[in-house]
């Protein structure tokens, strides 16, 4: 009986294997909220998450549209980077006070309704500071939402801090429109495939241009059987 037993823990072991089960990867579209949602976008399988800028002309509009698609609505929330660059106007920085900081978090939270989680925007700056990412991941603690670290700064807390206040957390693995061609966007993507494959799961983030919204719609339809496109919130 025992060997019987051995043996059927084995081949369930097999069945169980994660060579059995498919690869998933999420896919995210940053910087939505400027412009209506895209035609293009609305194409894309439902599975392909959003990410939009608070205090955008159709931030709250997007957000609404994404949730009637059954889509994954993140808050791409603006955080200071390193060096000058032109800053949104909810952007979280370094000089805010704790209370100012949260409430302008807490502000940018109620313009994209449906969050499920937030992501930074640059912040290569203050996802390096591990006092403003606690606050960060109080407020989130607060309304049961996670955090995806974009990893603008190969320096950055953000992942480690979401994880020591126990919140759903995921870090972005690669980028799919450094340069805006077909050629590129789809080799990122492979890129992104290969690593789901290699690991079991992977996160890209995207950006609404045009040529990686149409090369995303070409090639999403050919992914490989055992790679599985889910949600951001599913790798939760």
């Amino acid at each position: 009986m025992q060997r019987i037993a051995t043996s059927t823990l084995g081949v369930l072991c097999l069945l169980l294997s994660p060579f059995t089960i498919a690869a998933k990867l999420a896919i995210v579209i940053d910087d939505l909220g400027y412009n209506p949602m895209p035609a293009t976008l609305s194409t894309l399988p439902s599975q392909v998450s959003l990410s939009i800028l608070p205090d955008t002309p159709f931030d709250i509009a997007t957000a609404e549209l994404a949730y009637q698609q059954q889509r994954d609505v993140l808050l791409h929330m603006p955080m200071q980077p390193q060096g000058v660059a032109p800053l949104e106007p909810s952007t979280l920085t370094q000089q805010m006070s704790e209370d100012t900081f949260k409430q302008t978090l807490r502000h940018a939270l109620l313009r994209v309704p449906h969050a499920v989680a937030i992501n930074n925007h640059m912040g290569s700056a203050l996802t390096q500071d591990v006092t403003r990412m606690d606050w960060v991941m109080t407020v989130l603690n607060e309304q049961g939402l996670g955090f995806l670290d974009s990893r603008t700064s190969v320096h950055s807390v953000a992942e480690k801090r979401a994880r020591t206040h126990q919140l759903p957390t995921l870090r972005r693995h690669v980028f799919l429109d450094h340069f805006r061609t077909q050629a590129f966007v789809t080799q990122q993507l492979n890129v992104a495939v290969k690593r789901a494959q290699r690991y079991g799961y992977a996160v890209a983030i995207g950006h609404p241009y045009p040529i990686t919204l149409t090369t995303l719609q070409q090639q999403l339809p050919l992914l490989d059987t055992d790679v599985e496109l889910v949600p951001l919130s599913a790798l939760f």
